[in-house]
């Protein structure tokens, strides 16, 4: 039960004590912890990526198509536990115009840095096109101190700096020497990163009424129509030698569909989805989404860059890979990082962003908001 719930008792006199209510709220404290709470179990469930779509691809699917299963099964799953519990929604129409194209651009930054990380995959090795997308932290950073809403201090700068010692250790010592830089590869890549930095920056106050789990359900819904072309001409990992054999008498575009769903009979693929969908996606998204909206950008930025480490230890516990010494030490230097920024910095700017999210706050915590979202 949700400690700061009323009692019975208590809630005839709810609209009369709202801003009361509100204040007693510990505001720089709970709902701060909450987000920590919240963006390293996004962090956690992220980890599970690079398990969950290893499984996928050796049962034959491609990588479009799994990102366009996950979101799938995520945003249906939303849907039903919107629909089942009667969570509170606002029709997207009543937004003011700024928030509409706030969350436009969240939808679009989201699908595209799919896309972007497949076609980086497809051009450069994986380690190198994750420590080009990791730099995404510093985007945020940069983004958040340029529109007001954070201020770089001495812990936050050496913060950035040994998180992205650590996150060269940890996926360094994936690179063999046959491993090269590539335009191609670092150009997507670096796309992805500036994605993730803009839906990290838009998210944060960007469209304060919608609901956490709401926005992510049209946020992944929306992925799924942006991705869904490329999913269904994609073949599966490796080429599509076997559905060309299977399908040669079909034609170029059935020959493609075909090649598209030659992993459907297969249950651990299936499995991998469903997981991804509702774990990896629709939890996840939703714990970030009120996370970034509770600690800021630069916060939440460094705290995910526990998302490749907690992947290296799934990666070790389900596929057998070896964790070495300097991705230990590596760990250790994120994890040292992620402490350092979370050091308060006293100021105007901080309690603007504390009343900035205070609609968010009450929309997902069911908590009643003093007012509306501030700028």
């Amino acid at each position: 039960m949700d400690p700061h719930a009323p009692s019975a008792g208590a809630r005839s006199a709810r609209a009369a004590t709202a801003p009361a209510a509100a204040a007693a709220i510990p505001a720089a404290a709970d709902p701060y912890a909450r987000g920590v709470v919240y963006v390293l179990l996004a962090a956690l469930s992220f980890g599970m990526l690079g398990t969950l779509s290893n499984l996928a691809y050796r049962a034959g699917m491609s990588s479009p198509m799994f990102t366009v299963l996950r979101a799938a099964i995520g945003a249906l799953a939303l849907a039903a536990l919107i629909a089942v519990t009667r969570r509170p929604t606002i029709a997207v129409r009543r937004l003011p115009r700024p928030e509409r194209v706030s969350l436009a651009i969240a939808i679009v930054a989201n699908a595209t840095l799919n896309l972007a990380l497949f076609a980086a995959y497809g051009a450069m090795p994986v380690a190198l096109v994750l420590a080009v997308y990791f730099t995404y932290p510093i985007l945020v950073a940069l983004a958040s101190v340029a529109l007001g809403r954070e201020r770089f201090t001495a812990a936050r700068v050496v913060g950035l700096a040994l998180a992205t010692i650590g996150l060269v250790l940890v996926l360094g010592s994936q690179v063999g020497p046959e491993a090269g830089l590539t335009a191609a590869g670092l150009a997507f890549a670096a796309l992805a990163a500036g994605c993730q930095a803009t839906y990290l920056v838009v998210s944060r106050a960007g469209y304060t009424r919608v609901p956490s789990d709401q926005a992510t359900m049209l946020i992944l819904t929306g992925g799924v129509l942006l991705a869904l072309p490329l999913a269904l001409v994609a073949g599966p990992p490796g080429g599509a030698g076997s559905a060309g054999a299977a399908t040669a008498d079909l034609g170029p575009v059935l020959d493609a569909l075909a090649g598209a769903f030659l992993w459907i009979g297969d249950p651990t693929a299936w499995l991998a989805a469903i997981l991804a969908g509702t774990v990896a996606a629709a939890a996840a998204k939703v714990w970030l989404l009120r996370g970034v909206r509770r600690i800021g950008g630069t916060r939440t930025a460094v705290l995910m860059l526990a998302e490749p480490l907690f992947g290296v230890v799934l990666a070790a516990v389900f596929l057998g890979q070896a964790i070495v010494p300097v991705e230990v030490a590596g760990g250790a230097l994120v994890l040292l990082a992620a402490l350092l920024v979370q050091r308060p910095a006293a100021g105007p700017a901080i309690a603007a962003g504390v009343r900035g999210d205070a609609g968010a706050i009450a929309q997902d915590e069911r908590q009643p908001s003093a007012g509306p979202p501030g700028p």
